[in-house]
């Protein structure tokens, strides 16, 4: 009832209690002023010919006994009481709840002036209409006219007028529903199309029926969707191209690169007849031509995963024991300390997570400062693998960017990585069903921790689903504590090829 189908509801209520209650108002304020006026005409009328037949059989000096005795007996006054006061005081009635003492003052006055007057004590129960005058030479005869069956009346409209209008606002609310389930619908319609464009299916388009302004918002979501498909398409026709590109030009460069890469080699080794210049020149070229190899091997590894045909080869692996051998065959013994823990192994693709290995500990070797320490630990269910420095850290507003490829946190460093190793890494992870994420302090190093699920067998059907990282505190420069992104991902399913 909070949302538009609860307003337009109240709306028709309170519409309805509005108007219900200014009719029943009107109404009954119209039907009280026409009874309380017949009853007063109807009093006045009564009174005047009983005073008239008074003034006429009553002989003058009559005591107020007497004009109080002949008026009882009138027919036409069995439902009024009398009360008739003398000029000495004295007084008669026909009640004794009645007395002098309840005949209003200005009716007094206006009799005491020879005037046939009326005034009206109330609507209510046992409110009067009072008729007054006076006998030439004899009392002042006062009339009370009950209003008892005027009110009953009156009390019976209102309760009929309050129950309708009741039963009005009730109707109204259940229109009111049945309306918002008329409007609501195409809403429906159209957040159902919208929660398909979400998800890709692109197709989808609403039925455009009428010439009212769901039709026209029917008709602007279907061209809007018509545009979004073409893009779109556009987008993916694109970028399957740059891909192909990629790949291509990656693949028709490995030859040339491994020919140049092995001539550079034999240059640098057959160097010691070449001057100074041409020793640095022949190193310069080793160093360039292998680093322009590597980045070759990234983009066709990123070209590969692009394309969804990321072979995984499952394998039992010591976690702790690869990663000993991928720091020794790059030479990181004694640069790295390994984390002495207990014996972990799993699962994985060897190849991959050697790799997960590599990138981790060399981005922290080129860009963070000693110690680099490394960790392999389990918790719960997952494998997880840390890499720390204690460099500069990175500031908190790269920290979103920090996997992104062809990323540097220091662009100064031209000659550093391609800004691939990083984002291979993060994919190879998602290939095992897992994933990494970083947490940094500015001044005091960084800590990559990559999760991988524990397993104690392969996937099957080779399908490795995607695991939910742990999110990390960050602490910036203040102290206080912050939270990246990256720090807590939930990545998408996807089946290894």
């Amino acid at each position: 009832m909070r949302g538009f189908r609860g307003r337009l509801v109240a709306t028709f209520g309170l519409v309805a209690a509005v108007v219900s209650a200014a009719l029943a108002t009107t109404s009954f304020l119209v039907v009280r002023k026409v009874v309380l006026d017949r009853a007063r005409e109807t009093a006045v009328d009564e009174a005047r010919g009983a005073v008239t037949e008074a003034v006429a059989r009553l002989a003058e000096g009559a005591t107020p006994a007497e004009a109080r005795s002949f008026l009882s007996n009138l027919p036409g006054l069995s439902g009024a009481q009398v009360v008739a006061i003398g000029a000495d005081g004295s007084f008669d009635t026909t009640s004794v709840s009645l007395s002098p003492a309840s005949v209003p003052p200005p009716l007094v006055e206006a009799a005491q002036d020879g005037r046939l007057a009326w005034v009206r004590t109330g609507s209510g129960r046992g409110d009067h209409v009072v008729v007054g005058g006076q006998l030439p030479g004899g009392p002042q005869l006062f009339l009370f006219f009950p209003l008892d069956d005027e009110a009953a009346d009156l009390e019976l409209l209102r309760n009929v007028l309050a129950s309708v209008g009741v039963g009005m606002v009730l109707l109204s609310a259940v229109v009111g529903v049945v309306a918002a389930r008329g409007v609501l619908r195409p809403l429906r319609r159209a957040r159902v199309a919208a929660q398909r464009i979400e998800v890709g299916l692109l197709g989808t388009r609403m039925p455009e029926k009428g010439n009212d302004e769901f039709a026209d918002l029917a008709r602007a979501f279907n061209r809007m969707a018509d545009a979004l498909e073409r893009t779109v398409g556009e987008l993916r026709t694109l970028e399957a191209s740059h891909r192909r590109f990629v790949s291509d030009v990656s693949h028709e460069l490995r030859t040339p690169l491994t020919a140049l890469t092995t001539a550079a080699d034999v240059l640098d080794a057959n160097s010691g007849g070449l001057n100074d210049a041409g020793r640095r020149s022949a190193r310069l070229l080793v160093v360039e031509s292998r680093r322009l190899a590597a980045m070759v091997e990234d983009l066709m590894e990123v070209s590969r995963l692009d394309a969804g045909v990321a072979a995984m080869a499952w394998d039992p692996v010591d976690v702790r024991e690869l990663v000993g051998k991928a720091l020794e065959l790059r030479g990181w013994t004694g640069r790295v300390e390994v984390v002495p823990g207990p014996r972990v192994e799993t699962w994985a693709d060897p190849r991959r997570l050697d790799g997960i290995v590599a990138n981790l500990v060399g981005n922290a070797l080129e860009h963070g400062e000693p110690p680099v320490r490394v960790m392999v630990s389990t918790s719960g269910d997952d494998v997880i693998l840390s890499v720390t420095d204690a460099g500069p850290g990175i500031p908190a507003e790269k920290l979103e960017s920090i996997f992104e490829r062809f990323f540097k946190a220091d662009p100064s460093r031209s000659r550093g990585g391609s800004g691939l190793g990083l984002a291979i890494a993060r994919e190879n992870a998602h290939l095992h069903g897992g994933d990494i994420f970083v947490s940094s302090e500015p001044g005091r190093g960084s800590r990559f921790t990559c999760r991988l699920p524990l397993r104690t067998e392969p996937p099957r059907d080779g399908e490795a689903p995607r695991a939910v990282a742990v999110a990390q505190p960050l602490r910036g420069g203040d102290g206080s504590e912050k939270t990246s992104r990256h720090d807590a991902v939930v990545v998408r399913r996807r089946r290894s090829r």
